[in-house]
């Protein structure tokens, strides 16, 4: 670049001699600063080192050396990064000026020193970048469109072997398919089993329910066939007791007879005397009347004697006539009222206590239904009846239960349903101690289930639990098989010492109580008070050393007080399984069924009962208010009779009294047949006195006849008891004595049924055994086949789902695992076997043909999936490609315009600010210059005028100016330039060699103080000149070198001058 040598080798000085091996230039920068470069690895300082190597072999190149001069890289790219992070620009002619650049820049065209400013300010190498970035952008877009002609036959190919996949996944879609069906007809078997082993199972209850009567017969008439001596002798003895008791009892009654009968007599005698009183009665009423009639018919006479002689007395006498008729036909009324009244009272006397009575017995009946009705409530709280109660089973229990119960009023279901499960589920009475820990054994899960029988009903079921918001583990459906449905299993009963789930619960629903056998096997769950507790009456260990657990079917063992429990595995060996979660939290409600039915029951009677209370009393109390009423009217006609009565005496009086005065005096005396009647009237009242103190007598006496016939009734029913007893025993007493035969007939004929029974039991038993193996196989044979369908299933799934390959950490299990196997819930499909069977059966061979009839050029499917995926793989590929190529596209495109808009900006700034620097520069000479820029056609003109006071002095032309002027102007501009740079070195080779001394120094001060003023940077100036005016100072040094060696060959090296000539 200086032109002083031809090569790198030929710079090394020869003073060094011939050993001389080369050369090294080392240039130390400071690295500090959040700027410095890897400080972590070179600290403070990076030493860069060149070696030029004279020698063949040795190294030539850059060496990267830390603060202590150790070597840690001699890789350019590692230089060129130090150098674009310190933003060193060693190309940058404005950085590093020789003489060429200066040469060029002072003598070359406006397009040259536009060039020049380009470079300097790194517009050029920005601009040649952004072309570049557009031509490959065309490029790109060149390449898009051939790669998208390219792809065609590679989509058709891809979608060929994606159709011949897609006929390999049908296959195994098909081959899924029969799968399930055998897994259905595996369950179709198990279901089939399992009706048949519930009609054995309850033959053999029908055996079991009759061998119970037979031998309750059996035992009856064995009992009636040892009749010992001594029971007969106690049954006559008994006789002879009633015997004696019957004749005391006769005697009894005899005496009270006799009794009876004398009491009566006095009361017989009494009524005979009240029956002559009450004939002598009626004739002293008939003599009245008589008398009353005679004193009619002498009045009568009396006026016909008269005649018309007044009319006056006629009147008088006639209406006293009529008076007194009326008065006697009143008097006659009086007494039959006083009886109507005394009659009335008595009846009412008789009822008014009763009221009294009925009304208390009926408040007293009404408290105890209320007490009936709240002991009921209480009973149904405690057992969790009624459907507010369904909370317990899950949030979304009641909710369902409600919709599943509008369901059956809409008969949408097609067979039975239950549930929830717990709803049926109870304590048995007397059990409570062991509601937590029976609850616990069967796990979670339970009793919020649904019960179906079919499909259909499964699914509607499961929409049911949809519309209600139920999750996957909420209000879970188990179907059951039809059969199932009718009457529950026959469970074993408890071990001794020990109690199962099924003695402690009472499940009220056969649906729901088959369920927790088949699905919780609580009838295999034993429970105890402690481990210790269970283990005597449950562990047994052999003299193998091998345990197992007595109980039949008892399989584990749970224990009070944390519901830990241990089973016996298929080796012998006890496991103990500890409960850390504790017991759940009860739902359970005690089983008051029975005393509820009992106590409605109850309820029911007394609720009649208060019927028939308030039917009396309401009767009782009309009786008394129509006797009372009868009473009170009677009452009201006595007393207006009498004064009736009074009234009409007193007119009778009155006329009497006037006919006593009258002139005129009747002829006949009547006075006669007046006190016949008077007379007549005595009589009848003496009577009725009568008549009355032997009706008190008669009362008096009948207490003690009351009493009497009352003892006389209790004697009679007690000895009448009496002999019904004396009738039975002897009916016992002719039975042993004459029936022993036939009762030993009758013992031996029962003996020969129970026996024959007994055969049929243990026959039926064995069939039952038989077909429980059957059942066994059979569900183990389902729940494999379910097994495998699930896994085909799950594999087809993931490979759908994941491109025909299982994802790592997804491998599904080959082989079921006993845990598996129990794991998998049993399922009743809709058909039979023969229908599973026949379909298995099509489908193969729906198989085979289909595999005929697809023409595919691979007979592996794993191969044609590998071909496929390849040929996706590389499709997808390529269109990843295609498109990554136009996203960069227009990426760059949307970038490349941003670039450019703030290139144009900043190529504004800098010219302007280049420009106000360059006159700022030139005035301190005290003129004044401007930089013209045309940026669209690549030129930059100077404008200098030497006298910033004179306009004259203005020139567009640099090359009129003289050569110190010029070297000024162009250090001016130099430093404008400079301005806008941010490198840390500036570098400027003989810039002075054509100022004048005036110009010179003002160049070089003002150089000079523009470097002090930029401490940032470091300024490099290398002049021939003489430098002694300047003086040092810390930020000022001055190095002077040693005058090179000239060569003397003509075509040597030589010192490169400028020419600035014209």
């Amino acid at each position: 670049r200086t032109h002083r040598a031809r090569n790198l080798k030929d710079l090394v000085r020869k003073e060094a001699g011939a050993d001389c091996s080369g050369a090294k230039l080392r240039v130390t920068l400071l690295n500090r600063g959040a700027d410095g470069y890897r400080h972590d690895v070179y600290g403070d300082s990076i030493t860069v080192e060149r070696v030029i190597s004279l020698r063949s072999g040795g190294f030539n190149g850059y060496k990267l050396l830390d603060k202590d001069g150790k070597e840690q890289s001699r890789s350019k790219k590692d230089l060129d990064s130090m150098l674009d992070q310190l933003n060193i620009q060693v190309e940058n002619p404005v950085a590093v000026l020789d003489q060429e650049e200066a040469k060029k820049f002072l003598t070359g065209k406006p397009e040259d020193k536009y060039e020049f400013f380009t470079k300097a300010t790194e517009l050029e190498r920005l601009d040649r970048c952004y072309a570049s970035i557009a031509d490959n952008v065309l490029e790109q877009k060149v390449t898009q469109e051939r790669a998208r002609d390219n792809i065609g036959g590679a989509i058709e190919r891809t979608r060929a072997l994606k159709k011949e996949w897609e006929q390999f996944q049908e296959l195994d879609k098909l081959e899924v398919q029969v799968q399930e069906l055998r897994a259905n007809y595996g369950w179709s078997l198990h279901s089939e089993f399992s009706g048949e082993l519930n009609d054995e199972m309850k033959k053999a209850q029908k055996f079991g329910k009759k061998l119970e009567k037979m031998r309750a017969e059996l035992t009856n008439a064995e009992q009636s066939l040892n009749v010992t001596d001594d029971e007969e002798i106690a049954l006559k003895n008994k006789l002879d007791e009633l015997t004696e008791e019957a004749n005391q009892a006769a005697e009894a009654k005899t005496k009270l007879e006799n009794d009876l009968k004398t009491s009566l007599a006095p009361i017989k005698q009494k009524e005979r005397d009240r029956e002559v009183l009450s004939r002598e009665h009626a004739q002293a009423k008939k003599a009245h009347k008589g008398a009353v009639r005679r004193l009619q018919r002498a009045r009568e006479e009396i006026l016909k004697s008269q005649g018309n002689a007044k009319e006056e007395e006629r009147a008088r006498t006639r209406k006293i006539a009529q008076t007194e008729s009326d008065l006697a036909n009143a008097k006659e009324g009086v007494d039959p009222l006083k009886e109507e009244i005394a009659r009335h009272l008595r009846d009412y006397q008789d009822v008014e206590p009763s009221v009294g009575q009925n009304k208390e017995t009926r408040e007293g009946t009404e408290r105890q239904l209320h007490a009936v009705q709240q002991r009921v409530r209480a009973m149904q709280a405690e057992s969790g009846e009624g459907s507010r109660a369904l909370a317990v089973f899950g949030s979304k229990c009641k909710p369902l239960y409600e919709s599943v119960q509008k369901a059956i009023k809409a008969k949408k279901f097609k067979g039975p349903i239950a549930g929830p499960v717990g709803m049926y589920v109870k304590v048995t009475t007397g059990k409570e101690k062991w509601a937590q820990i029976a609850e616990t054994s069967m796990g979670h899960g339970a009793l919020d289930r649904f019960i179906v029988t079919n499909q259909a009903d499964l699914k509607l079921l499961d929409k049911l639990r949809k519309n209600v918001g139920c999750h996957a583990r909420e209000c879970a459906i188990y179907r059951i098989h039809p059969k199932s449905t009718k009457e529950k299993y026959d469970v074993p009963a408890p071990p001794d010492g020990v109690e199962t789930v099924t003695s402690v619960l009472n499940v009220d629903n056969a649906m729901a109580f088959n369920f927790l056998v088949d699905h919780c096997n609580i009838d295999t769950i034993a429970l105890s008070e402690s481990k210790e507790i269970s283990e005597r009456a449950l562990l047994m260990t052999h003299g193998s050393g091998k345990q197992s657990i007595k109980g039949g079917k008892v399989r584990k063992v749970f224990f009070l007080p944390n519901a830990d429990h241990w089973e016996v595995d298929k080796d012998g060996n006890r496991i103990m399984i500890g409960n850390d979660r504790g017991m759940k939290e009860k739902t359970i409600g005690v089983d008051r069924s029975k005393a509820i039915e009992s106590a409605k029951h109850e309820m029911k009677a007394i609720q009649q009962e208060l019927a028939r209370n308030k039917s009396e009393e309401k009767a009782v109390n009309d009786a008394a208010f129509k006797s009372k009423k009868a009473w009170n009217q009677a009452q009201k006609e006595h007393q207006k009779l009498v004064s009736k009565i009074k009234k009409m005496e007193s007119v009778l009086d009155e006329l009497k009294a006037e006919a006593e005065t009258s002139e005129e005096v009747p002829t006949i005396d009547t006075t006669e047949y007046e006190a016949d009647i008077e007379e007549a009237d005595a009589s009848v009242q003496d009577l009725k006195k009568q008549e009355a103190a032997i009706a008190e007598e008669i009362l008096s006496l009948q207490p003690g006849v009351k009493e009497q016939k009352k003892q006389l009734t209790e004697i009679t029913a007690r000895n009448k008891k009496i002999l019904d007893d004396m009738d039975k025993i002897d009916a016992k007493l002719e039975d042993i004595v004459k029936g022993q035969n036939r009762r030993q007939e009758q013992v031996d004929k029962f003996r020969a049924k129970v026996e024959q029974v007994e055969g049929a039991l243990e026959q039926q038993e064995g069939t039952v055994k038989e077909v429980k193996v059957k059942v066994a196989e059979a569900l183990a044979g389902a729940r494999r086949m379910q097994f495998y369908f699930l896994r085909d299933l799950k594999m087809f799934d993931l490979k759908k789902e994941n491109g025909g390959e299982i994802p790592e950490g997804q491998e599904v299990e080959l082989e079921p695992t006993e845990q598996d196997l129990e794991e998998i819930e049993t399922f009743e499909p809709d058909k039979d076997s023969k229908h599973y069977k026949t379909r298995i059966q099509n489908k193969l061979k729906k198989i085979e043909q289909e595999k005929e009839r697809r023409n595919v050029s691979e007979s592996d499917p794993a191969v044609a999936r590998d071909k496929y995926f390849r040929a996706k793989k590389d499709l997808d590929s390529k269109v990843q490609q295609i498109e990554a190529i136009e996203r960069n596209c227009k990426a760059l495109h949307k970038d490349i315009k941003s670039r450019r808009k703030r290139w144009r900006d900043f190529r504004r700034h800098i010219a302007e600010m280049t420009n106000l620097n360059f006159d700022e520069f030139l005035n301190k000479k005290g003129s004044s210059g401007e930089v013209q820029f045309d940026h669209e056609e690549g030129r930059m003109d100077l404008v200098v005028q030497k006298d910033n006071t004179d306009s004259k002095s203005q020139t567009n032309d640099v090359k009129a100016l003289s050569g110190g002027e010029r070297s000024f102007v162009t250090v001016s501009l130099l430093l404008a330039i400079g301005e806008s740079l941010e490198t840390p070195f500036r570098v400027m080779d003989e810039f002075d060699v054509f100022l004048d001394p005036v110009a010179r120094k003002i160049a070089m001060n003002t150089l000079v103080e523009t470097a002090k003023s930029m401490e940032h940077r470091q300024f490099i100036f290398i002049t021939p000149q003489d430098v002694s005016s300047l003086k040092t100072d810390p930020k000022l040094r001055i190095f002077k070198m040693k005058a090179p060696a000239r060569s003397k060959t003509v075509g040597g090296a030589q010192q490169q001058t400028l020419n600035f000539g014209d």
